[in-house]
Protein backbone atom coordinates (compact mmCIF):
# COMPACT_ATOMS: atom_id res chain seq x y z
CA UNK A 1 0.00 0.00 0.00
CA UNK A 2 1.14 3.36 -0.90
CA UNK A 3 1.24 6.50 1.12
CA UNK A 4 -1.22 9.07 -0.68
CA UNK A 5 2.04 11.70 0.07
CA UNK A 6 6.11 11.64 -1.24
CA UNK A 7 7.89 14.04 0.04
CA UNK A 8 10.32 15.71 -1.96
CA UNK A 9 13.70 14.15 -0.48
CA UNK A 10 17.42 16.08 -0.77
CA UNK A 11 19.54 13.07 -0.23
CA UNK A 12 22.52 14.30 2.16
CA UNK A 13 23.64 11.69 4.20
CA UNK A 14 26.21 9.61 2.23
CA UNK A 15 26.15 5.33 2.54
CA UNK A 16 28.51 2.90 1.29
CA UNK A 17 28.32 -0.40 0.12
CA UNK A 18 26.54 -0.18 -3.64
CA UNK A 19 28.64 -2.66 -6.24
CA UNK A 20 27.94 -2.76 -9.53
CA UNK A 21 30.12 -5.89 -9.65
CA UNK A 22 31.44 -7.61 -6.49
CA UNK A 23 34.54 -6.57 -7.15
CA UNK A 24 33.70 -3.09 -8.29
CA UNK A 25 35.39 -0.77 -5.43
CA UNK A 26 34.15 2.23 -7.64
CA UNK A 27 30.08 2.63 -7.27
CA UNK A 28 28.49 6.10 -6.47
CA UNK A 29 26.44 5.77 -3.14
CA UNK A 30 23.46 7.27 -2.05
CA UNK A 31 22.40 9.88 0.16
CA UNK A 32 18.96 10.36 1.84
CA UNK A 33 17.30 13.05 4.11
CA UNK A 34 14.22 14.99 4.38
CA UNK A 35 14.53 18.90 3.47
CA UNK A 36 12.56 20.52 7.00
CA UNK A 37 11.35 23.06 4.33
CA UNK A 38 9.31 20.65 2.31
CA UNK A 39 7.68 18.77 4.98
CA UNK A 40 4.47 19.24 5.50
CA UNK A 41 4.04 21.50 2.69
CA UNK A 42 2.38 18.59 0.30
CA UNK A 43 -1.14 18.31 2.49
CA UNK A 44 -1.96 22.02 2.35
CA UNK A 45 -1.14 21.97 -1.74
CA UNK A 46 -2.82 18.43 -2.10
CA UNK A 47 -5.91 20.25 -0.15
CA UNK A 48 -6.22 23.21 -2.27
CA UNK A 49 -5.82 21.48 -5.42
CA UNK A 50 -9.06 18.94 -4.73
CA UNK A 51 -11.22 22.45 -3.69
CA UNK A 52 -10.69 23.85 -6.73
CA UNK A 53 -12.31 20.57 -8.37
CA UNK A 54 -14.68 18.93 -6.20
CA UNK A 55 -14.63 15.80 -8.93
CA UNK A 56 -11.28 14.76 -8.14
CA UNK A 57 -12.16 13.24 -4.83
CA UNK A 58 -8.93 11.03 -4.45
CA UNK A 59 -11.24 8.43 -3.25
CA UNK A 60 -10.16 5.41 -5.83
CA UNK A 61 -7.83 2.80 -4.72
CA UNK A 62 -5.62 3.55 -7.75
CA UNK A 63 -4.97 6.95 -5.96
CA UNK A 64 -2.96 5.00 -3.32
CA UNK A 65 -3.28 1.19 -3.51
CA UNK A 66 0.20 0.50 -5.78
CA UNK A 67 -0.81 -3.52 -5.47
CA UNK A 68 -3.32 -2.63 -8.49
CA UNK A 69 -0.55 -1.60 -11.15
CA UNK A 70 1.24 -4.86 -10.73
CA UNK A 71 2.34 -5.20 -14.11
CA UNK A 72 1.32 -8.34 -16.48
CA UNK A 73 3.76 -10.13 -18.65
CA UNK A 74 2.18 -9.41 -22.14
CA UNK A 75 2.78 -5.71 -21.39
CA UNK A 76 4.91 -3.42 -23.48
CA UNK A 77 7.59 -1.37 -22.59
CA UNK A 78 7.04 2.08 -21.64
CA UNK A 79 9.18 4.96 -21.95
CA UNK A 80 10.92 7.75 -19.71
CA UNK A 81 12.98 10.87 -20.75
CA UNK A 82 15.89 11.54 -18.61
CA UNK A 83 18.21 14.96 -19.71
CA UNK A 84 21.77 13.94 -18.88
CA UNK A 85 23.30 17.40 -18.26
CA UNK A 86 26.67 17.89 -18.38
CA UNK A 87 27.83 21.27 -17.51
CA UNK A 88 30.96 22.82 -18.96
CA UNK A 89 33.54 25.33 -19.06
CA UNK A 90 32.72 28.06 -21.30
CA UNK A 91 35.67 26.58 -23.52
CA UNK A 92 33.60 23.11 -23.34
CA UNK A 93 36.08 21.37 -20.71
CA UNK A 94 35.81 20.66 -17.01
CA UNK A 95 33.24 17.94 -17.93
CA UNK A 96 32.71 14.81 -20.37
CA UNK A 97 33.17 16.54 -23.66
CA UNK A 98 30.44 16.92 -26.19
CA UNK A 99 33.44 16.46 -29.28
CA UNK A 100 35.46 13.29 -27.46
CA UNK A 101 34.33 10.18 -28.42
CA UNK A 102 36.14 7.66 -25.95
CA UNK A 103 33.80 10.35 -23.37
CA UNK A 104 30.41 9.50 -25.50
CA UNK A 105 31.05 6.08 -25.56
CA UNK A 106 31.37 5.58 -21.76
CA UNK A 107 28.23 7.58 -21.44
CA UNK A 108 26.39 5.80 -24.04
CA UNK A 109 27.53 2.32 -22.23
CA UNK A 110 26.03 3.62 -19.18
CA UNK A 111 23.41 4.25 -20.22
CA UNK A 112 23.08 1.08 -22.54
CA UNK A 113 23.87 -0.81 -18.84
CA UNK A 114 21.36 1.07 -17.08
CA UNK A 115 18.66 -0.23 -19.73
CA UNK A 116 19.95 -3.75 -19.77
CA UNK A 117 19.42 -4.08 -15.88
CA UNK A 118 16.29 -2.59 -16.24
CA UNK A 119 14.92 -5.64 -18.98
CA UNK A 120 17.06 -8.34 -17.09
CA UNK A 121 16.38 -8.15 -13.65
CA UNK A 122 18.23 -10.92 -11.10
CA UNK A 123 16.20 -12.75 -8.48
CA UNK A 124 16.87 -12.14 -4.53
CA UNK A 125 18.51 -14.27 -2.31
CA UNK A 126 17.65 -15.53 0.61
CA UNK A 127 16.30 -13.50 3.29
CA UNK A 128 15.46 -10.73 0.88
CA UNK A 129 12.01 -9.05 -0.03
CA UNK A 130 10.22 -11.87 -2.48
CA UNK A 131 12.74 -14.68 -1.97
CA UNK A 132 10.79 -17.83 -3.61
CA UNK A 133 8.32 -15.84 -4.81
CA UNK A 134 7.41 -15.64 -8.66
CA UNK A 135 9.43 -12.47 -9.58
CA UNK A 136 9.68 -10.04 -12.52
CA UNK A 137 12.40 -10.36 -14.40
CA UNK A 138 11.72 -7.50 -16.94
CA UNK A 139 10.81 -4.20 -15.40
CA UNK A 140 9.25 -3.21 -19.27
CA UNK A 141 10.44 -0.18 -18.14
CA UNK A 142 13.23 1.57 -20.52
CA UNK A 143 14.79 5.13 -20.46
CA UNK A 144 15.34 6.98 -23.33
CA UNK A 145 18.44 9.60 -22.70
CA UNK A 146 19.28 12.95 -24.31
CA UNK A 147 22.74 13.75 -24.01
CA UNK A 148 23.07 18.28 -23.36
CA UNK A 149 25.74 20.07 -22.82
CA UNK A 150 25.85 23.60 -21.14
CA UNK A 151 28.96 26.07 -20.77
CA UNK A 152 27.54 27.21 -17.46
CA UNK A 153 29.03 29.77 -14.74
CA UNK A 154 27.76 27.19 -11.69
CA UNK A 155 30.15 24.32 -13.77
CA UNK A 156 32.10 24.13 -10.07
CA UNK A 157 29.28 22.89 -8.18
CA UNK A 158 30.46 24.67 -5.16
CA UNK A 159 28.52 26.88 -6.54
CA UNK A 160 25.36 24.92 -6.70
CA UNK A 161 23.27 27.92 -5.95
CA UNK A 162 23.99 29.97 -8.63
CA UNK A 163 21.18 31.97 -9.98
CA UNK A 164 21.14 33.60 -13.33
CA UNK A 165 19.60 36.80 -12.39
CA UNK A 166 22.44 37.19 -9.36
CA UNK A 167 25.74 37.24 -11.78
CA UNK A 168 28.21 34.05 -12.86
CA UNK A 169 28.59 33.19 -9.32
CA UNK A 170 24.93 34.44 -7.63
CA UNK A 171 23.62 32.84 -4.52
CA UNK A 172 27.05 31.11 -4.04
CA UNK A 173 24.96 27.88 -2.08
CA UNK A 174 27.89 25.39 -0.60
CA UNK A 175 27.26 21.60 -1.39
CA UNK A 176 26.73 21.38 1.75
CA UNK A 177 24.26 21.26 3.13
CA UNK A 178 21.68 21.33 0.00
CA UNK A 179 19.35 24.10 -0.57
CA UNK A 180 16.37 24.18 -2.34
CA UNK A 181 18.69 24.69 -5.53
CA UNK A 182 20.61 22.01 -4.50
CA UNK A 183 19.42 19.64 -8.24
CA UNK A 184 20.55 22.91 -10.40
CA UNK A 185 16.92 23.96 -10.12
CA UNK A 186 17.54 27.02 -12.90
CA UNK A 187 17.75 24.69 -15.60
CA UNK A 188 14.04 23.66 -15.36
CA UNK A 189 13.20 26.83 -17.08
CA UNK A 190 15.72 26.83 -19.90
CA UNK A 191 13.81 26.73 -22.85
CA UNK A 192 16.05 24.84 -25.26
CA UNK A 193 15.79 21.98 -22.54
CA UNK A 194 13.14 19.35 -23.47
CA UNK A 195 11.06 17.78 -21.04
CA UNK A 196 12.61 14.91 -19.17
CA UNK A 197 13.96 14.67 -15.90
CA UNK A 198 16.90 16.38 -15.81
CA UNK A 199 20.22 14.70 -14.53
CA UNK A 200 22.96 17.21 -13.79
CA UNK A 201 26.75 16.20 -14.09
CA UNK A 202 28.98 18.74 -12.26
CA UNK A 203 32.39 18.54 -10.91
CA UNK A 204 34.20 19.99 -8.02
CA UNK A 205 36.38 22.56 -9.70
CA UNK A 206 39.41 22.72 -7.08
CA UNK A 207 39.83 19.07 -7.88
CA UNK A 208 39.76 19.50 -12.08
CA UNK A 209 42.16 22.15 -12.37
CA UNK A 210 44.42 20.57 -9.89
CA UNK A 211 44.04 16.92 -12.52
CA UNK A 212 44.55 19.60 -15.26
CA UNK A 213 46.89 21.80 -14.08
CA UNK A 214 49.54 19.52 -12.31
CA UNK A 215 48.91 16.30 -13.55
CA UNK A 216 48.91 14.44 -10.32
CA UNK A 217 45.65 12.46 -10.53
CA UNK A 218 46.25 10.82 -7.31
CA UNK A 219 43.88 13.36 -5.36
CA UNK A 220 40.45 11.66 -4.82
CA UNK A 221 37.85 12.94 -7.64
CA UNK A 222 35.91 13.64 -4.51
CA UNK A 223 32.21 13.28 -3.39
CA UNK A 224 31.40 9.80 -4.58
CA UNK A 225 27.40 9.66 -4.35
CA UNK A 226 24.52 10.93 -6.17
CA UNK A 227 20.85 12.01 -5.24
CA UNK A 228 17.32 11.80 -6.84
CA UNK A 229 14.03 13.32 -6.07
CA UNK A 230 11.10 11.86 -5.13
CA UNK A 231 7.87 12.53 -7.11
CA UNK A 232 4.90 14.42 -5.77
CA UNK A 233 0.78 13.48 -6.40
CA UNK A 234 0.02 17.18 -5.83
CA UNK A 235 0.86 19.23 -7.60
CA UNK A 236 1.34 16.42 -10.63
CA UNK A 237 3.33 18.85 -12.85
CA UNK A 238 6.43 19.63 -10.23
CA UNK A 239 9.48 18.61 -11.25
CA UNK A 240 12.23 15.84 -11.08
CA UNK A 241 15.90 15.99 -10.75
CA UNK A 242 18.90 13.93 -9.89
CA UNK A 243 22.63 15.48 -9.26
CA UNK A 244 25.56 13.73 -10.27
CA UNK A 245 28.40 15.02 -8.48
CA UNK A 246 32.21 14.41 -9.54
CA UNK A 247 31.46 11.83 -12.27
CA UNK A 248 33.63 13.20 -15.11
CA UNK A 249 36.14 13.69 -12.13
CA UNK A 250 36.05 10.25 -11.27
CA UNK A 251 36.88 8.99 -14.96
CA UNK A 252 39.61 10.81 -14.85
CA UNK A 253 41.10 9.31 -11.55
CA UNK A 254 40.14 6.17 -12.62
CA UNK A 255 41.73 5.82 -16.33
CA UNK A 256 45.09 7.72 -15.41
CA UNK A 257 46.09 6.82 -11.76
CA UNK A 258 43.62 3.23 -10.76
CA UNK A 259 44.70 2.10 -14.26
CA UNK A 260 47.61 -0.87 -13.23
CA UNK A 261 47.72 0.42 -9.55
CA UNK A 262 48.62 -2.68 -7.25
CA UNK A 263 46.12 -1.23 -5.04
CA UNK A 264 43.42 -2.33 -7.52
CA UNK A 265 45.12 -5.52 -8.70
CA UNK A 266 47.13 -4.02 -11.41
CA UNK A 267 43.83 -3.76 -13.83
CA UNK A 268 44.15 -2.73 -17.36
CA UNK A 269 42.13 0.05 -18.75
CA UNK A 270 39.46 -2.43 -20.13
CA UNK A 271 38.98 -4.02 -16.45
CA UNK A 272 38.81 -0.77 -14.89
CA UNK A 273 36.65 0.99 -17.51
CA UNK A 274 33.97 -1.49 -16.61
CA UNK A 275 34.21 -0.53 -13.19
CA UNK A 276 33.06 2.80 -14.24
CA UNK A 277 30.58 1.46 -16.57
CA UNK A 278 29.28 -0.99 -13.87
CA UNK A 279 27.44 1.92 -12.32
CA UNK A 280 24.55 1.55 -15.10
CA UNK A 281 23.75 -1.42 -13.74
CA UNK A 282 23.39 -0.41 -10.04
CA UNK A 283 23.34 3.26 -9.13
CA UNK A 284 21.59 4.60 -12.32
CA UNK A 285 18.49 2.41 -11.62
CA UNK A 286 19.13 2.84 -7.91
CA UNK A 287 18.37 6.87 -8.44
CA UNK A 288 15.38 6.41 -11.01
CA UNK A 289 14.10 3.99 -8.54
CA UNK A 290 13.75 6.83 -6.26
CA UNK A 291 12.35 9.58 -8.96
CA UNK A 292 9.42 6.52 -9.00
CA UNK A 293 9.03 6.42 -5.79
CA UNK A 294 11.44 3.65 -4.19
CA UNK A 295 12.89 4.14 -0.79
CA UNK A 296 15.81 2.48 0.28
CA UNK A 297 15.07 -0.79 1.81
CA UNK A 298 15.63 -4.56 2.27
CA UNK A 299 19.04 -6.45 1.95
CA UNK A 300 22.19 -5.89 -0.40
CA UNK A 301 20.03 -8.56 -3.59
CA UNK A 302 17.82 -5.34 -3.95
CA UNK A 303 19.06 -2.47 -6.28
CA UNK A 304 17.04 0.08 -4.18
CA UNK A 305 19.15 -1.35 -0.65
CA UNK A 306 22.37 0.00 0.41
CA UNK A 307 23.46 -2.95 2.10
CA UNK A 308 26.60 -5.02 0.31
CA UNK A 309 25.16 -7.77 -2.33
CA UNK A 310 24.72 -7.96 -5.72
CA UNK A 311 22.06 -5.05 -6.37
CA UNK A 312 20.42 -6.77 -9.38
CA UNK A 313 16.71 -6.87 -8.83
CA UNK A 314 14.00 -5.06 -7.78
CA UNK A 315 10.96 -6.89 -5.90
CA UNK A 316 7.53 -7.08 -7.03
CA UNK A 317 5.99 -4.18 -4.75
CA UNK A 318 8.90 -2.38 -5.82
CA UNK A 319 8.06 -2.52 -9.58
CA UNK A 320 4.33 -1.80 -9.01
CA UNK A 321 4.97 1.22 -7.22
CA UNK A 322 7.29 2.25 -10.28
CA UNK A 323 4.31 1.95 -11.98
CA UNK A 324 1.82 3.61 -9.76
CA UNK A 325 4.35 7.08 -9.88
CA UNK A 326 3.84 6.46 -14.02
CA UNK A 327 0.65 7.20 -13.53
CA UNK A 328 -0.83 9.60 -10.88
CA UNK A 329 2.40 11.29 -9.62
CA UNK A 330 4.50 14.14 -11.11
CA UNK A 331 7.15 11.63 -12.76
CA UNK A 332 4.10 10.52 -15.16
CA UNK A 333 5.04 13.81 -17.31
CA UNK A 334 8.09 12.40 -18.53
CA UNK A 335 6.85 9.03 -20.13
CA UNK A 336 6.96 9.45 -23.93
CA UNK A 337 3.41 10.25 -25.42
CA UNK A 338 3.35 7.02 -27.21
CA UNK A 339 3.98 4.52 -24.16
CA UNK A 340 0.87 1.99 -24.59
CA UNK A 341 1.59 -1.58 -22.37
CA UNK A 342 -1.08 -2.91 -25.30
CA UNK A 343 -2.89 -5.05 -22.51
CA UNK A 344 -6.39 -3.90 -20.46
CA UNK A 345 -7.38 -2.67 -17.37
CA UNK A 346 -10.10 -5.10 -16.76
CA UNK A 347 -13.10 -3.61 -14.85
CA UNK A 348 -15.11 -6.08 -13.26
CA UNK A 349 -16.86 -4.81 -11.12
CA UNK A 350 -18.42 -1.09 -10.74
CA UNK A 351 -16.07 1.78 -10.28
CA UNK A 352 -15.28 5.55 -9.77
CA UNK A 353 -12.23 6.78 -11.20
CA UNK A 354 -12.61 10.34 -9.09
CA UNK A 355 -8.40 10.69 -9.76
CA UNK A 356 -6.09 12.79 -11.90
CA UNK A 357 -5.65 9.57 -14.03
CA UNK A 358 -2.22 8.63 -16.80
CA UNK A 359 -3.61 5.05 -18.20
CA UNK A 360 -1.24 2.95 -20.18
CA UNK A 361 -3.33 0.46 -21.02
CA UNK A 362 -6.91 0.00 -23.04
CA UNK A 363 -9.96 -0.08 -20.19
CA UNK A 364 -12.26 -2.97 -20.94
CA UNK A 365 -15.18 -2.71 -18.82
CA UNK A 366 -17.71 -5.96 -18.68
CA UNK A 367 -19.45 -8.40 -16.05
CA UNK A 368 -22.62 -5.92 -16.45
CA UNK A 369 -20.43 -3.26 -15.07
CA UNK A 370 -19.86 0.52 -14.48
CA UNK A 371 -17.25 2.18 -14.81
CA UNK A 372 -17.47 6.16 -13.94
CA UNK A 373 -14.78 8.84 -13.93
CA UNK A 374 -15.46 12.04 -12.85
CA UNK A 375 -11.50 14.20 -13.03
CA UNK A 376 -9.03 13.46 -15.48
CA UNK A 377 -8.06 10.64 -17.47
CA UNK A 378 -5.13 10.99 -19.89
CA UNK A 379 -5.22 7.59 -22.02
CA UNK A 380 -2.26 6.05 -24.56
CA UNK A 381 -3.05 7.23 -28.22
CA UNK A 382 -3.25 3.95 -29.36
CA UNK A 383 -5.77 2.49 -26.76
CA UNK A 384 -8.94 2.41 -26.44
CA UNK A 385 -12.04 2.34 -23.84
CA UNK A 386 -14.15 -1.01 -24.73
CA UNK A 387 -17.30 -1.21 -23.29
CA UNK A 388 -19.31 -4.69 -23.35
CA UNK A 389 -22.46 -5.60 -23.59
CA UNK A 390 -24.61 -5.03 -20.62
CA UNK A 391 -21.67 -2.69 -19.22
CA UNK A 392 -21.75 1.15 -19.04
CA UNK A 393 -19.19 4.33 -18.96
CA UNK A 394 -19.71 7.21 -17.79
CA UNK A 395 -18.30 10.16 -18.11
CA UNK A 396 -19.82 13.18 -15.63
CA UNK A 397 -17.28 16.61 -15.29
CA UNK A 398 -14.18 15.42 -16.12
CA UNK A 399 -11.43 15.42 -19.03
CA UNK A 400 -11.05 12.85 -21.26
CA UNK A 401 -7.94 13.07 -23.27
CA UNK A 402 -4.95 11.75 -25.27
CA UNK A 403 -1.16 11.78 -24.03
CA UNK A 404 -0.24 13.41 -27.48
CA UNK A 405 -3.28 15.56 -27.22
CA UNK A 406 -3.38 14.83 -30.97
CA UNK A 407 -5.33 11.60 -31.45
CA UNK A 408 -6.89 8.82 -29.71
CA UNK A 409 -8.67 5.08 -30.72
CA UNK A 410 -12.03 6.37 -28.96
CA UNK A 411 -14.65 4.44 -27.03
CA UNK A 412 -16.03 1.40 -28.37
CA UNK A 413 -19.16 0.50 -27.26
CA UNK A 414 -20.76 -3.24 -27.91
CA UNK A 415 -23.98 -4.93 -27.94
CA UNK A 416 -26.13 -3.20 -25.21
CA UNK A 417 -23.31 -1.09 -23.61
CA UNK A 418 -23.85 2.95 -23.20
CA UNK A 419 -21.69 5.20 -23.14
CA UNK A 420 -22.98 8.23 -21.21
CA UNK A 421 -21.88 11.79 -20.93
CA UNK A 422 -23.41 13.70 -18.34
CA UNK A 423 -24.18 17.40 -18.28
CA UNK A 424 -20.86 19.45 -16.71
CA UNK A 425 -18.98 17.69 -19.00
CA UNK A 426 -16.77 19.68 -21.35
CA UNK A 427 -15.25 17.47 -24.31
CA UNK A 428 -13.12 20.49 -26.03
CA UNK A 429 -10.57 18.47 -28.43
CA UNK A 430 -10.96 17.35 -31.90
CA UNK A 431 -10.39 13.75 -31.71
CA UNK A 432 -13.31 11.98 -29.27
CA UNK A 433 -14.93 9.91 -30.23
CA UNK A 434 -17.33 6.98 -29.65
CA UNK A 435 -18.30 3.97 -32.06
CA UNK A 436 -20.39 1.10 -32.34
CA UNK A 437 -20.33 -1.76 -34.89
CA UNK A 438 -17.72 0.36 -36.87
CA UNK A 439 -20.18 3.28 -37.02
CA UNK A 440 -18.16 6.30 -36.06
CA UNK A 441 -20.49 8.72 -34.49
CA UNK A 442 -18.02 11.81 -34.67
CA UNK A 443 -20.33 14.59 -33.60
CA UNK A 444 -20.67 14.62 -29.82
CA UNK A 445 -21.86 18.29 -29.87
CA UNK A 446 -25.70 17.32 -30.75
CA UNK A 447 -27.64 16.30 -27.59
CA UNK A 448 -28.21 12.41 -28.61
CA UNK A 449 -26.35 9.82 -31.31
CA UNK A 450 -28.08 6.43 -31.19
CA UNK A 451 -25.91 3.77 -32.02
CA UNK A 452 -25.92 0.57 -34.23
CA UNK A 453 -27.04 -1.66 -31.76
CA UNK A 454 -30.67 -1.28 -30.15
CA UNK A 455 -30.94 0.18 -26.69
CA UNK A 456 -26.93 1.24 -27.01
CA UNK A 457 -26.69 4.90 -26.04
CA UNK A 458 -24.38 8.22 -25.70
CA UNK A 459 -26.04 10.93 -24.35
CA UNK A 460 -24.53 14.58 -24.32
CA UNK A 461 -25.28 17.63 -22.64
CA UNK A 462 -26.75 20.19 -24.67
CA UNK A 463 -26.70 23.63 -23.64
CA UNK A 464 -29.76 25.33 -23.07
CA UNK A 465 -30.58 27.83 -25.72
CA UNK A 466 -32.14 31.68 -25.36
CA UNK A 467 -35.33 30.04 -23.34
CA UNK A 468 -35.85 29.19 -19.74
CA UNK A 469 -35.18 25.26 -19.54
CA UNK A 470 -34.84 24.19 -15.79
CA UNK A 471 -35.60 21.41 -13.04
CA UNK A 472 -36.53 21.93 -9.73
CA UNK A 473 -36.56 20.96 -6.53
CA UNK A 474 -33.19 19.85 -6.83
CA UNK A 475 -32.35 17.31 -4.88
CA UNK A 476 -35.92 16.51 -4.51
CA UNK A 477 -37.45 13.48 -2.46
CA UNK A 478 -41.25 13.24 -4.05
CA UNK A 479 -41.39 15.46 -7.40
CA UNK A 480 -38.88 16.92 -10.59
CA UNK A 481 -40.84 19.97 -12.13
CA UNK A 482 -39.89 21.06 -15.29
CA UNK A 483 -39.59 24.88 -16.71
CA UNK A 484 -39.76 24.93 -20.04
CA UNK A 485 -41.94 27.27 -22.80
CA UNK A 486 -41.01 24.67 -25.27
CA UNK A 487 -44.07 21.80 -26.12
CA UNK A 488 -42.39 18.58 -24.35
CA UNK A 489 -42.51 15.64 -26.91
CA UNK A 490 -41.04 12.74 -24.59
CA UNK A 491 -38.95 12.37 -21.91
CA UNK A 492 -36.63 9.94 -19.94
CA UNK A 493 -35.21 9.13 -16.38
CA UNK A 494 -32.25 6.89 -16.43
CA UNK A 495 -30.34 5.99 -13.61
CA UNK A 496 -26.46 5.98 -13.06
CA UNK A 497 -26.21 2.55 -15.07
CA UNK A 498 -28.16 4.19 -18.56
CA UNK A 499 -31.17 1.98 -17.59
CA UNK A 500 -34.64 3.71 -18.54
CA UNK A 501 -36.64 3.51 -15.55
CA UNK A 502 -38.91 6.20 -16.23
CA UNK A 503 -40.66 7.37 -19.10
CA UNK A 504 -42.08 11.07 -19.65
CA UNK A 505 -44.80 11.61 -21.20
CA UNK A 506 -46.17 14.12 -23.96
CA UNK A 507 -46.80 17.73 -21.85
CA UNK A 508 -45.94 16.14 -18.94
CA UNK A 509 -43.98 18.94 -16.54
CA UNK A 510 -44.25 16.83 -13.11
CA UNK A 511 -42.81 13.36 -12.82
CA UNK A 512 -43.24 11.36 -9.88
CA UNK A 513 -39.65 9.92 -8.76
CA UNK A 514 -40.84 8.40 -5.23
CA UNK A 515 -40.56 5.05 -5.95
CA UNK A 516 -36.82 4.81 -7.21
CA UNK A 517 -34.05 4.69 -4.83
CA UNK A 518 -31.90 7.47 -3.45
CA UNK A 519 -29.07 8.34 -5.98
CA UNK A 520 -28.12 10.55 -9.20
CA UNK A 521 -30.31 10.22 -12.24
CA UNK A 522 -30.31 11.62 -15.65
CA UNK A 523 -33.10 13.09 -17.02
CA UNK A 524 -33.32 13.15 -20.93
CA UNK A 525 -36.30 16.12 -22.33
CA UNK A 526 -37.15 15.95 -25.89
CA UNK A 527 -39.19 19.25 -27.77
CA UNK A 528 -39.72 19.98 -30.97
CA UNK A 529 -36.16 22.07 -31.20
CA UNK A 530 -34.03 20.27 -29.30
CA UNK A 531 -33.06 17.85 -26.80
CA UNK A 532 -31.51 18.63 -23.10
CA UNK A 533 -30.14 16.60 -20.66
CA UNK A 534 -29.92 17.43 -17.34
CA UNK A 535 -29.01 15.74 -13.64
CA UNK A 536 -30.63 15.22 -10.67
CA UNK A 537 -30.33 13.78 -6.98
CA UNK A 538 -33.30 11.90 -5.55
CA UNK A 539 -32.60 11.79 -1.40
Amino acid sequence: MMKNIFFLILLTVAFTGIKAQKENPFDVACAMQKDPKITGIENSVKNSLQTLNMNCGNTSPYYYDNSLYMPQAADDVIYIKLNFIFLTKPDGTGNFEQNNPDHIQVIDDIVAAMNNRLANLGQPVAGCNGYGQANFTNTKIQTVVNKIWKADPAWDYLYTGYDPNLGPLGGNMPLYPPSSDYYYTYLDSDPSIPSGINVVFANNGNIYNNYIATGDYSASSGEGWAAAEFPYQAPIDRKLRQFWPNLFNKYLYMKNFVVNNPTWGSQPWSVVRQWLVGMGYTSFPHELGHNLGLYHHDCGSNIMSYDPGNHDYFSRDNIATMYFSASVTSARQYFTDNSFKTTNINVTSNQLWDIDFRNYSNVKIDNNSSLKTTCKLIMAPESRVVVKSGSNFIIEGADVSSANNTSWKGIKVEGTGYCLILPDTKIDNGYFYVYADNTVLPNLKSAEKELAKPDSKIVKNNPAVSDVFRIFPNPTGDFINIQTDDEIISGSVYNISGQKIITVEQNNKRIDVQSIPSGMYLLEVKTKTRTITEKFIKK
